[in-house]
């Protein structure tokens, strides 16, 4: 059986367990608490020097990244399905990695950085994180105007990269409500077959709402 070292709270964890829930793979999921210092075990630094969550362990094969692991998820257990999540045909393959780098670099530099500045207390320029977080908000709004999914005519793992830290853009501060393409497309991945929710962290205390400019 699959394990997966995850964690409560984390978007990129919530990502793996999300694809393994929804292309119906069992798996053992392993709790790394962050806030207690458990990603500097040895054991796990042993499966990543990286120190990070997720990480797949698929009997030999040991995976970091919750964008790599979307993606040999999608191949490897995508049956019929592999096709539909992560298309070979190049130019479907090109825009469903643009989208994966997204979430990777614009999202994680400042919906989730914002999110960071208050949950964890990371010492980061946060009203530039809110700033440039609206901006990438409307930049996708506008790409999702006309077109249900980011990368293709139907749900890729683009879409499942790309939804937890936008669903969770209100704990740093940011509201996505006036961003009706994205609102749109939130309820789209959420409507998916054996779609799971993600486990919330309890208890949090609230964050005021940065206004957004002008949508």
């Amino acid at each position: 059986m699959i394990t997966l070292y995850t964690g409560l709270g984390s978007g990129n964890a919530y990502k793996a367990e999300l694809m393994m829930h929804m292309l119906g793979v069992p798996f053992e999921p392993v709790s790394i608490f962050i806030p207690k210092g458990e990603h500097r075990a040895p054991d796990f630094l042993k499966l990543t020097p990286f120190g990070q969550i997720p990480v797949l362990v698929d009997g030999e094969t040991v995976l970091t990244d919750s964008q790599a692991i979307l993606c040999y998820l999608a191949r490897q257990y995508g049956g019929d399905q592999a096709d539909h999540w992560l298309p070979m045909e190049p130019v479907s393959l090109a825009q469903v990695m643009r989208w994966l780098s997204v979430a990777s670099n614009e999202i994680q530099n400042t919906l989730t950085m914002a999110r960071a500045a208050k949950l964890l207390r990371w010492e980061i320029d946060y009203d530039n994180a809110v700033k440039r977080s609206y901006k990438l908000l409307t930049l996708m709004n506008d790409h999702l105007a006309n077109r249900d999914w980011l990368a293709a005519e139907h749900a890729t793992i683009a879409d499942l990269a790309c939804y937890p830290y936008i669903f969770l853009a209100a704990e740093g501060g940011v509201d996505t409500r006036p961003y009706d393409a994205i609102t749109a497309w939130m309820r789209r991945v959420e409507d998916l077959p054996n779609f799971l929710d993600m486990p919330r962290i309890p208890n949090l205390p609230p964050v005021e709402l940065t206004p957004p400019p002008n949508v």
